[in-house]
């Protein structure tokens, strides 16, 4: 039995992987995404399909979209990565958000980097179960939000000392940009550099990209599409 329990612990998970071209497309999305219909490299954590949340695919001003409402529970949705920070550092998306009232938006990216800590454990271990305990080995997450004000677009804020929570970085925000789709590319690794000044970001590893929707608040909508990391 202990054999066994070592062999599991040892079974590879699938993570999907950088292609010829640079370029790894996390979320088009397809037509059958569903929790219950994706491939082996996606988590999904947390979602029950009520108690007012969705995640479902839709054509929103013609394009295909992956829409999501937090709920009264939290969840989250992500793919499992394997792709070296520096080699490629540029995560694209395109996303449409609707009034959410005061505050960031309960539904943001989430990224997690596994190497460049010079702390950091082995990638067998689990070092830091920051959203949920099915997420990959990581010493690092970074969270990307719409905030509530379109002047608040480039801050980066944290990490704080609670709970070794992820530092926040507003991709863009406001009432005023509500409704529209809007194309975002940021680099990752000026953002790692900014985050965690002391981490050698040559070693680090984009472990996941996705989404989580934060419970407890009023319900509010995001749809996204098209999310790419390239070189």
């Amino acid at each position: 039995m202990l054999l066994l329990a070592v062999l599991a612990g040892c079974a590879v998970v699938p993570r999907a992987a950088v292609g010829p071209r640079g370029l790894l497309e996390v979320l088009g999305p397809a037509p059958g995404f569903t929790p219950q219909a994706l491939s082996g490299d996606w988590i999904v954590e947390g979602y029950e399909g009520t108690q007012g949340s969705e995640l479902a695919v839709i054509r929103l001003d013609g394009v295909p979209a992956l829409r999501i409402v937090n709920g009264e529970d939290g969840f989250l949705v992500v793919r499992r990565t394997q792709a070296m920070l520096l080699a490629t550092p540029y995560l694209s998306w395109s996303w449409n958000v609707e009034d959410h009232g005061d505050g960031y938006h309960p539904v943001r990216l989430i990224v997690g980097f596994h190497g460049g800590d010079p702390k950091s454990a082995s990638w067998g271990s689990q070092p830091f179960a920051w959203t949920g305990s099915a997420l990959p080995p990581h010493d690092r997450a970074l969270v990307i939000t719409w905030g509530a004000s379109a002047l608040e677009r480039g801050t980066l804020s944290g990490p704080t000392g609670e709970r070794r929570s992820a530092p926040r970085y507003t991709a863009r925000g406001g009432r005023e940009n509500t409704g529209s789709w809007w194309l975002e590319t940021i680099d990752l690794s000026r953002l790692y550099a900014r985050a965690w000044p002391g981490d050698d970001a040559g070693e680090a590893t984009v472990v996941f990209i996705g989404l989580a929707a934060g419970g407890g608040r009023a319900p509010a909508v995001a749809n996204f599409s098209g999310m790419v990391l390239s070189r």
